[in-house]
């Protein structure tokens, strides 16, 4: 069915768009009709939204068009204006996540938060780190503000266990089809009610098993993007930007560490270590290069 007609008019701005709205699978609006009549009951609800391991499939097109139809839905049923927009309602870091939802949640109860690139804070494969476990705190404690909450990362059984099994109330799992000539289309995807989630992890965790289970019902989503399509795109290039950076900065503070302990602890000189360096990489390091690193962690380590 086509949703949020008010919203999105067929002016010829988007030469994808056929109709007025954006067409839904049916069965998916059901179910989240079902959340959007108990929600006003003092309830919150989270959605995980993956893409069996893979990226690239169609998952935050799915979350922020979820997101439209919730706000719209809001507003047409109990006459409750949200905001919904990039700057709002979308968080890709989880340090963002608790002051965003903080922030909505204070100032629009019944909003939807899309938190995007989940992964990044909540892989259950990585060590608890104090931002995976405030991230984790936070949706323990945020069912006061009543919000819908969507968790958009590649893998459901990298999850830890409490999201997966008891936070989240259902899994929608996103996937592409591939035709006769080898073309991939995206679009898909299989939902999961809460008792059938529960027993694709428990079954397919150990073998990242996705047919372990089988899904309570498969549908189609449209490419239609209810958000400015700049700006997030925008937002998400900036945070895997600010990401990548850090992660060159911890690999550095972890190569001064190393000069600091070949040249204080195990006799190496500067020069001596950047000649065997040179040898082993095939790169030159100046001597000041690596006297720079000592003194740097020196300095930070105090």
């Amino acid at each position: 069915m086509y949703v949020c007609q008010d919203w999105f008019k067929n002016d010829g701005s988007r030469p994808y768009q056929r109709e007025d709205g954006f067409w839904m699978d049916d069965l998916l609006v059901e179910q989240l009709d079902i959340l959007i009549k108990n929600i006003k009951n003092d309830w919150d609800f989270t959605i995980v939204i993956t893409g069996g391991g893979e990226v690239r499939v169609g998952k935050s097109v799915l979350a922020m068009q979820i997101g439209a139809y919730w706000s719209y839905q809001m507003l047409k049923v109990y006459g409750i204006k949200v905001p919904f927009n990039v700057e709002q309602n979308f968080v890709l870091e989880g340090k963002k996540l608790i002051q965003y939802g903080n922030e909505l949640g204070q100032k629009h109860k019944y909003s939807c938060l899309i938190f995007d690139e989940a992964g990044a804070d909540l892989e259950g494969t990585k060590l608890m780190t104090q931002m995976t476990q405030d991230v984790m705190d936070f949706f323990r404690e945020c069912g006061q503000y009543n919000l819908l909450n969507l968790l958009v990362l590649p893998d459901f059984f990298s999850l830890p266990k409490g999201l997966a099994l008891t936070r989240s109330i259902c899994l929608i799992d996103v996937y592409y089809s591939i035709d006769s000539e080898n073309i991939f289309t995206r679009g898909y995807f299989n939902f999961y009610s809460r008792r059938a989630k529960k027993e694709l992890y428990l079954k397919g965790k150990r073998e990242l098993n996705y047919m372990a289970s089988k899904y309570s019902f498969n549908g189609k989503f449209s490419h239609f993007y209810p958000v400015d399509e700049v700006k997030y795109r925008e937002l998400k290039q900036n945070t895997l930007t600010r990401r990548e950076s850090k992660r060159r900065n911890k690999f550095q503070n972890q190569r001064d560490a190393c000069w600091f302990i070949l040249t204080s602890e195990h006799g190496y000189t500067y020069e001596k270590l950047g000649k065997r360096m040179e040898q082993l990489t095939g790169e030159f390091v100046p001597h000041q290069t690596i006297s720079d690193g000592v003194r740097h962690y020196k300095l930070e380590n105090e």
